[in-house]
């Protein structure tokens, strides 16, 4: 180590009056500061997409654990204290889905979506079409109200429970004749 040059210290992020990072280089070598730099901002650059990455993967594994995209259905009739429709969990035709009525905010009424609706058959999208639902509930007044109708969602340990809206919301008034709604019939409508 004795016949190696001496480092003269030489500032590269401030000053000789400001103190800050001070790295020692070999004399005469002006080059070796800029590539140390740009070789850092690459690798904070790298590190930085790395991350990126790394939260949008955690964020989608949440969601597709969290939220079911399988879920198709659709409000067909409501009115007259009755509402009706249909929903399938079509990444398991099998099974029956926990639905949940709530009528201008409020809860209602629970049940299992496991009956036989007109508008599945020969659908061909399970083979028992038991996936109907029927709700008989009473309106107070004349006034307009507000039905939705949610799956639920058991994720995990069966501890995480999330409603996901069928169809969209509908308005009816409680004196009103029961209105049959075409829109979402079982022709392969999407719940979202």
């Amino acid at each position: 180590m004795s016949d190696a040059t001496p480092l003269e210290p030489r500032h590269t992020e401030a000053g000789d009056a400001e103190p800050g990072l001070r790295v020692l280089f070999p004399p005469g070598d002006s080059s070796r500061p800029a590539r140390a730099r740009q070789n850092l901002v690459r690798l904070l650059v790298g590190k930085s997409i790395f991350e990126a990455l790394l939260v949008a993967a955690l964020a989608a594994a949440f969601l597709s654990s969290a939220f079911n995209p399988s879920f198709r259905g659709a409000l067909t009739l409501v009115g007259h204290g009755r509402i009706e429709g249909w929903v399938i969990d079509t990444s398991r035709p099998e099974a029956r889905v926990e639905v949940q009525l709530y009528i201008d905010g409020r809860f209602v009424a629970s049940a299992d979506a496991d009956k036989q609706p007109s508008e599945m058959s020969g659908a061909g999208m399970t083979t028992d079409g038991r996936h109907g639902f029927r709700f008989d509930f009473d309106v107070e007044g004349s006034s307009e109200h507000e039905a939705r109708v949610y799956a639920v969602h058991t994720s995990g340990d069966e501890g995480t429970r999330t409603l996901q809206l069928v169809g969209k919301p509908l308005r009816f008034g409680g004196g009103s004749s029961p209105e049959v709604i075409t829109e979402g019939a079982w022709r392969g409508a999407d719940s979202r």
